[in-house]
């Protein structure tokens, strides 16, 4: 666990923690890279990433303290380092972090090139209150922007019930973003949905039965 804003504050922790995530992404790939070439298994890594209020200082007892961080924003991203396996990405981002980006973003000279998908809104184990996640990419191709562009237009037509025009956004995301898992996943959600529409008062949120 890694944690930004203490002891000392700054203005981009936000940045910088997301900026961390991608740069282990980034050795990940050149060691598994290194490791296909000697014939050994890869080493895979996944992260998730959180902002919010916390608990942070000497924490433990007389026999064992540890200078760190406790809280329910810790949980979450714990919580969302675990769903890397189920949505089949490197990282991922709460809105919460998500919107501290986005508000900060503009004040960096020059700003970073981050590309953010939404890819759900999630309700992780243990608590019933949905929290949308975000996967990020830094400068990808123009063909890959292309299919985040569509992805993220799916995911607003499918929260406005408009299964299948969201599922057209999804397909067409498919030709730009082959392999895709999570594309793929949420244009078979939306066929699903279109063909047994889910109850008046739905949110959009799905329930997470595992860490």
């Amino acid at each position: 666990m890694a944690f930004w804003g203490a002891p000392e504050k700054h203005d981009d922790d936000a940045l910088q923690s997301v900026l961390s995530g991608l740069d282990m992404i980034d050795a990940a790939a050149k060691f598994n890279e290194t490791q296909r070439k000697l014939g050994r298994p890869e080493f895979h890594i996944g992260i998730g990433i959180n902002y919010g209020e916390v608990t942070v200082g000497n924490i433990g007892s007389e026999r064992k303290m540890d200078y760190t961080v406790i809280g329910d924003a810790v949980n979450l991203a714990s919580r969302m380092e675990g769903l890397t396996k189920t949505y089949h990405s490197d990282l991922l981002i709460s809105e919460y972090l998500y919107l501290e980006l986005k508000k900060n973003l503009p004040l960096t000279s020059p700003p970073p090139p981050l590309y953010f998908r939404l890819l759900d809104t999630v309700a992780v184990k243990g608590k019933t209150k949905g929290v949308k996640i975000f996967t990020v990419k830094r400068a990808p191709s123009d063909i890959e922007k292309k299919g985040f562009i569509l992805h993220n237009q799916g995911m607003e037509l499918y929260y406005r019930r408009s299964f299948l025009e969201a599922a057209d956004r999804f397909k067409k995301a498919c030709i730009f973003l082959p392999k895709d898992f999570n594309a793929k996943n949420m244009h078979d959600r939306c066929i699903e949905y279109a063909a047994t529409p889910p109850p008046q008062g739905w949110n959009g949120v799905e329930v997470m039965k595992s860490k």
